[in-house]
């Protein structure tokens, strides 16, 4: 449901072609989202679920243990296997180390090159989605795990639809919008424990 409501108002770089919003606008609608959600599992899931939220070893809460499984381990599979595929598309498309594009017009290179900028792209934006998980899971570590669960997911549907050799069916799939929309959360995330952590709280 939160995927079909993500297709509708777009993504941050690429909004649906049938909204008009800016992107300002579309940041400040994840921003504020991803507020919501941080504040829900903050009010009620700490109560719910005490046991998720009670200190363990390090002193972090023992929900964190997912943050490391999916925004860490998790993703490092993600990104191994986008790899993997750009090396399968070096034989098959005949580009050869250490080429890092295929040349030309053709549409086996054009078919390679969207493979590998499935690969590249998820490089660019990585370190920060990863360090800012780390943060993040120690506001909410619920919210943030799911949030890497969604990203692996966003990240496989963004580069097949890439894949295709059409580079507008990267957005072919509700589900790859996911990639900015995970990145705006744990964004979020950081910026509540910096304020937590300024304020003394």
């Amino acid at each position: 449901l939160k995927l079909q409501f993500l297709y509708l108002i777009g993504s941050p770089t690429h909004p649906h072609p049938s909204s008009s919003a800016p992107m300002a606008t579309i940041m400040l609608k994840g921003f504020l989202g991803s507020g919501v959600l941080i504040y829900l599992e903050q009010k009620f899931l700490t109560e719910l679920f005490p046991a998720l939220y009670k200190t363990g070893a390090f002193g972090l809460p023992k929900a964190y243990a997912a943050v490391l499984l999916f925004n860490v381990l998790g993703s490092m599979f993600r990104l191994l296997g986008l790899g993997m595929a750009v090396g399968g598309a070096r034989k098959k498309y005949d580009v050869p180390l250490p080429k890092m594009q295929a040349e030309g017009d053709s549409e086996e290179a054009k078919k390679f090159n969207c493979v590998q900028r499935g690969h590249q792209q998820a490089l660019e934006t990585y370190p920060q989605f990863l360090a800012m998980s780390l943060a993040s899971g120690l506001v909410a570590p619920v919210g943030t795990a799911a949030m890497g669960l969604v990203w692996s997911v966003a990240r496989k549907a963004w580069a097949d639809g890439y894949a295709t050799g059409n580079p507008d069916s990267r957005y072919s799939s509700a589900a790859s919008m996911g990639i900015w929309y995970t990145l705006l959360y744990v964004m979020t995330g950081t910026a509540g424990m910096a304020v937590k952590l300024a304020a003394d709280i």
